[in-house]
């Protein structure tokens, strides 16, 4: 599969966004409101936008996020060995 080449100056910009995004949220948010025109404002404000997503991601709970079933593998189902005694009848032989 072949990765398209994205342009230095998004990149940049993209970058740029994601970084102050996480280490100065108040500026990005102020810089974010500007409106111009350009590869590198449209890449800062897309590096801001994914990381508040993955921070909204982090904060969900994991059965949101769809990590259950790495759970439920982790953990055996105890109710199967608790239902099988009760249903079987002794003998009267």
């Amino acid at each position: 599969m072949e990765e398209e080449k994205v342009s230095p100056d998004y990149q940049n910009g993209f970058n740029e966004g994601y970084i102050i995004a996480k280490y100065n949220p108040e500026l990005a948010g102020q810089l974010a409101k500007v409106t111009q025109d350009g590869l590198r404002w449209t890449g800062f404000q897309q590096g801001r936008e994914q990381f508040l997503k993955e921070q909204v991601k982090e904060r969900m709970p994991s059965w949101i996020k769809g990590n259950r079933s790495e759970k439920e593998a982790q953990t055996p189902n105890k109710n199967i060995e608790k239902g099988k005694s009760k249903d079987i009848e002794p003998d009267k032989s």
